[in-house]
């Protein structure tokens, strides 16, 4: 988490860094919640887990301080690591939350007053004793912020219950602060974007230019949102198997963009469920992708997918 030295009108000597993990077991809404707070898509969305593959960084900038977040992997308990890759991207993930000044430890409040996930209280706890499950190691954590996201899908019997919860949560570690929000709809996003400028930064110069919302690139962000699709239209293993390879990007005289991206798929198979019948399953994810895409860049996107067998 090394920064760059991006041109800004704020002098270098003011300029203060706040780098914040985003954790939590899966689908518990850290990338939509990463999402809201840097202003826009950044990291892919989708009502499957797991679909952080790498942690995907997040900024905002306000004053003389920028705020950077990394979107990491679910995080999943003992005994669930069964593939050394997926070991391996959870280490990274407490690493990188090691290394930050502040963690946001997200849970779907509405999940867990229905069905309460047994790994979110093992993981509450472990943030309080610096031992994470499965890790050979313990790790020096930073202050912890805990977030109750999807307030908005409590039923109205059950919202008695939510102030509870956090009090049974908090007794369990030592949470800095404990926020209410809805990362999709923006409920208190604003309260908890405040409460992360006022984290003491270092004074080690900005990750990207104040104007900016991610360090990724252009095909970066679109693949982001291919991916998405893809999660979001297949069923079963087929989206956690794919890879999507970036080829092309062209700016076009008419000011559209032209991209072009290869989808690696295991088997014949399974290449054949992609493209679907007459290529209409793959066909609808890139017009769900390209209007996605248009819509954020303000412009026509030419968007161009080729399923193959790696």
């Amino acid at each position: 988490m090394s920064p760059s030295s991006p041109s800004t009108s704020q002098p270098a000597e003011q300029q203060l860094l706040v780098e914040v993990g985003v954790l939590g077991v899966p689908n518990a809404g850290k990338s939509t919640l990463t999402n809201a707070l840097a202003g826009s898509k950044v990291s892919a969305v989708s009502d499957k887990t797991n679909t952080t593959t790498r942690s995907r960084l997040g900024a905002f900038t306000a004053g003389a301080t920028q705020v950077v977040m990394f979107d990491t992997p679910g995080i999943v308990a003992p005994g669930q690591n069964l593939s050394p890759r997926h070991l391996r991207r959870v280490e990274s993930a407490w690493k990188t939350a090691s290394e930050c000044d502040v963690l946001l430890f997200v849970i779907d409040a509405q999940r867990q007053l229905a069905l309460p996930d047994p790994r979110v209280l093992r993981l509450v706890q472990s943030l309080r004793g610096g031992t994470i499950p499965g890790l050979s190691s313990k790790m020096t954590l930073p202050a912890t912020a805990l977030v109750l996201n999807k307030v908005d899908m409590v039923p109205k019997e059950q919202r008695s219950m939510m102030l509870p919860l956090a009090e049974q949560l908090s007794s369990q570690s030592n949470f800095d602060e404990v926020f209410w929000v809805s990362a999709l709809r923006g409920h208190g996003v604003n309260e908890l974007r405040e409460y992360l400028i006022q984290v003491q930064g270092k004074s080690k110069g900005w990750i990207v230019p104040e104007e900016a919302n991610t360090d990724a690139s252009v095909q970066d962000l679109a693949c982001e949102i291919v991916r998405e699709k893809i999660f979001r239209a297949y069923y079963k293993e087929i989206p956690y198997e794919m890879e999507i390879v970036p080829l092309s990007l062209k700016e076009l005289t008419d000011g559209s963009r032209r991209l072009e991206m290869d989808i690696l798929v295991r088997s014949d198979s399974v290449r054949q469920i992609v493209v679907g019948r007459r290529g209409a399953a793959i066909g609808s994810v890139g017009r769900a992708a390209r209007l996605e895409l248009e819509n954020m860049w303000k412009r026509r996107v030419h968007l161009f997918l080729n399923v193959k067998v790696a």
